[in-house]
């Protein structure tokens, strides 16, 4: 399959890798069913959390979580379209964004272990679990600067602002729905 090989191109930050999508307006559209393959790992993320939760707070967290996924999955994108068009980089929009969304699926996987080990007894796991987010949240930043860098053609140091700008947005994202 084009898609997995595209992957495993970017996964060894080899350019391209690009070639391998479909950098067409259907082609972005298409990239969003990433999603769905992400949804195992996240309905593992929130049967952990749920555990300590009581269980009348469960619906409401489940659903604002839900709401928050929708919405992590569409803002860096929509953003982007704004940035794109201001630093000039708009042709490559479509390249970067199918393989940005296509590479979550990739990311979804480097974050397994750290959930997992969420399932270990707090006294044994806390030290690695703060070094293994440390790690994975480096690997992801590294990732989203070389798809910058790569996919939309821009500057070293605006495809690492570009990558902040994804994580913070995520955070932010994540500590809005955790408020809630």
């Amino acid at each position: 399959m084009l898609l997995l090989q595209g992957l495993r191109q970017l996964c060894h930050f080899d350019e391209r890798g690009f070639l391998f999508f479909d950098a067409s307006r259907k082609g972005f559209w298409r990239s969003f069913a990433a999603a769905f393959w992400c949804l195992p790992i996240w309905a593992l993320a929130q049967y952990i959390q749920l555990q300590g939760l009581a269980e009348d707070k469960a619906e409401h967290f489940l659903m604002v979580q839900a709401v928050a996924f929708v919405i992590a999955w569409l803002a860096y994108p929509l953003l982007m379209v704004r940035l794109a068009d201001v630093f000039g980089v708009w042709p490559n929009y479509y390249r970067y964004m199918v393989a940005y969304n296509w590479f979550r699926t990739v990311l979804q996987f480097i974050w397994l272990p750290l959930l997992l080990l969420e399932l270990v007894p707090q006294a044994q796991a806390d030290g690695m679990i703060t070094l293994f987010f440390l790690v994975v949240q480096g690997v992801e930043l590294t990732y989203d600067w070389f798809l910058a860098r790569r996919g939309l053609g821009v500057p070293s140091g605006t495809a690492f602002a570009f990558a902040l700008i994804d994580c913070l947005l995520g955070y932010l994202i994540d500590q809005t729905a955790a408020a809630l």
